[in-house]
């Protein structure tokens, strides 16, 4: 008698435990980083964001990988989070550190990168930039490329997006 209490008791709790999620904010999300609405994200810059993404770590991202790791320093990068040096991350990144350290260490730097390319198109394109939706570009195509099934460049959504930032930032 006392197993088959002790058998129910156990079952309500693993249910109870389980549908938690469903309750809880955030539990369970499946993009825990960022997952912006479809319309808060801006098509241009999360094209560019996630289009760089694919073309710099196609082949590069394995089932291992911590994408959040990753995700975290770039959304930290964007909302003004980081306080040391981009250098100092840089050398951090070369000593022997732990994978998810490196994952977050190397989003962080990515995001700088980036940052400075789209300076280089010229001088007010950054200030056109959704920091939000390049965060959520970058998030989802190391998602995608996790699991090897990146869009392609010549994805509708990424060369439109693509094509409306070259024309804000001529």
């Amino acid at each position: 008698m006392f197993k088959k209490i002790s058998f129910i008791a156990m079952m309500a709790v693993l249910s109870a435990c389980s549908s938690v999620t469903n309750y809880i904010p955030f539990m369970g999300n499946s993009k825990p980083v960022i997952n912006l609405d479809e319309d808060k994200i801006d098509q241009k810059s999360y094209a560019v964001a996630y289009a760089s993404t694919v073309q710099t770590y196609k082949g590069q991202v394995k089932d291992d990988y911590d994408v959040n790791s990753f995700g975290n320093g770039v959304k930290q990068y964007y909302e003004g989070a980081i306080l040391v040096p981009i250098d100092q991350v840089k050398a951090k990144l070369a000593s022997g550190i732990d994978s998810n350290v490196h994952a977050y260490y190397s989003g962080v730097v990515f995001a700088s990168d980036l940052q400075g390319n789209f300076s280089r198109l010229s001088q007010t394109c950054w200030s056109k930039i959704d920091r939000p939706s390049m965060t959520q570009g970058i998030y989802d195509a190391m998602i995608d490329l996790k699991k090897g099934k990146a869009r392609s460049e010549d994805d509708e959504y990424i060369s439109k997006g693509s094509e409306q930032l070259l024309q804000s930032c001529k």
